[in-house]
């Protein structure tokens, strides 16, 4: 399996999504590098370039407001057919310095525009701590917020955040924010979240949360690390049997 190559542009797709359907999408970060707060060892993109948690020196590499918003109404003109617009891209979406101002944007030209369709990010939940980011993401349709275990330890071996990102800085964010999906890769090899003992910590955090969805899937790209296996479809479906019986939250495999 191979990396994905970086977005080269601002819009991107249609694609169709299983979680989104068709699905328009966004990519606030630079088309020259990959931008995030993490590191994670499953990554389409790889192994992250410019690894940080404020991206506002990164901002000469980063679109505008005007820039988002004109290619975007352009494209609703053309597009008839989509169920969302999903703000994604080549690292971490809520790190653009004006995530706040981009979302209002977003939602005034589509509520000019296609008034029917829904706005998601793809979030590695680095960032909901902030107040002004819970604030925007409060206003999307469907955050997708990423979880991947269950406790500091595991965190640094498969996300790999830089100082001052902490596993329990990202979940007392998540604990705040209401109506999201929560996202998890599960992994085997060098790293190994799909064990009985990592699955029942990562079904605490998942009690505490509440999200309205949990979406889980395993491998179907390249990855950063060579040391990393698919989890088999079977033992994905275990894992969501077992996490539906304890918390009875709506959890899907993907």
């Amino acid at each position: 399996m191979n990396l994905l190559p970086l977005q080269q542009g601002i819009i991107y797709g249609p694609l169709k999504s299983r979680r989104l359907g068709r699905s328009l999408g966004i990519n606030l970060l630079s088309t020259a590098f990959k931008l995030c707060s993490l590191n994670c060892s499953y990554c389409q993109y790889g192994w992250t370039k410019e690894l940080t948690n404020s991206a506002k020196k990164y901002r000469g590499y980063l679109p505008s407001v005007t820039d988002v918003t004109q290619p975007l109404a352009q494209a609703l003109r053309f597009h008839k057919e989509l169920d969302y617009i999903t703000l994604s891209g080549n690292g971490e979406p809520t790190l653009h310095p004006d995530f706040p101002e981009i979302i209002d944007a977003i939602f005034e030209i589509k509520e000019k525009l296609m008034p029917n369709i829904g706005i998601a990010v793809l979030s590695n939940s680095t960032t909901c701590w902030r107040a002004k980011i819970r604030q925007a993401l409060r206003r999307i349709e469907l955050p997708i917020m990423k979880l991947d275990v269950g406790n500091q330890v595991s965190f640094k071996k498969m996300n790999h955040g830089p100082a001052p990102v902490t596993f329990d800085k990202i979940f007392d964010g998540l604990k705040s924010l209401s109506d999201i999906a929560i996202q998890t890769m599960f992994v085997r090899g060098k790293v190994d979240n799909s064990t009985d003992q990592e699955v029942r910590s990562w079904i605490n955090r998942l009690e505490e949360i509440n999200p309205l969805w949990v979406q889980i899937y395993s491998l179907d790209r390249g990855t950063a690390s060579d040391q990393l296996e698919r989890v088999e479809p079977a033992r994905l479906q275990e894992i969501a049997n077992i996490a539906k019986e304890m918390t009875g939250l709506l959890i899907e495999v993907y």
